[in-house]
């Protein structure tokens, strides 16, 4: 994949999360958004090698998130790694579709 696809990821993942009503986060993570799950920081990154990129993520709250998605009940991860065969466009909709369950 292309160097400039990856940006293009990086780009439109920031935008979605940011549509959603993310704000600047701490922690060292870009995003925070509250959600039906409890705060969620999120942070997206190019992958380093195939595939467009990797969002990862950290409920505040694992003990209620994990009553709503499949994070890891002990952190509150809740990753997301789009590798080949991953496209940019594909990957976004996923994103998307994943992040829906906790803001709906």
């Amino acid at each position: 994949m292309r160097k400039r696809d990856k940006e293009r990821f990086v780009k439109k993942a920031n935008h979605l999360i940011k549509s959603l009503g993310a704000v600047p986060g701490d922690k060292g993570m870009d995003w925070t958004l509250h959600t039906i799950a409890g705060p969620l920081r999120l942070c997206v990154r190019q992958n380093l090698s195939e595939g467009p990129g990797s969002v990862f993520t950290r409920f505040g709250n694992p003990e209620q998130a994990k009553k709503t998605v499949g994070c890891n009940p002990y952190s509150g991860k809740w990753n997301h790694h789009y590798f080949d065969p991953w496209s940019v466009n594909d990957a976004l909709n996923n994103l998307e579709f994943e992040l829906a369950k906790v803001t709906s």
